[in-house]
């Protein structure tokens, strides 16, 4: 089971979370890290979005690290969303 993750900039979203795009088994799936996760775990400043998309990015390899191993496990589910207890 392979996931990788194209380079794309990372997306906030209407739900407050940042969603970043991963391919498992070449399907495209849509992955979102919770805004407490990035607060709490990636040092994003405040809440914004803003601040948000910025924490993801200084911490994009270590958050797909994580994706990368729950992605299989939640994506067949029809989503994959990151939270402060996955980190």
């Amino acid at each position: 089971m392979s996931v990788l993750f194209p380079n794309l900039p990372g997306r906030y979203t209407r739900a407050g979370t940042v969603a970043f795009d991963a391919h498992f088994n070449g399907d495209r799936v849509i992955c979102e890290i919770s805004a407490t996760a990035l607060f709490d775990h990636f040092g994003a400043l405040s809440l914004s979005g803003r601040d948000l998309v910025a924490a993801f990015e200084r911490n994009r390899n270590a958050i797909e690290a994580t994706a990368r191993t729950i992605v299989p496990m939640r994506a067949p589910k029809g989503q994959c969303v990151l939270v402060a207890g996955d980190f």
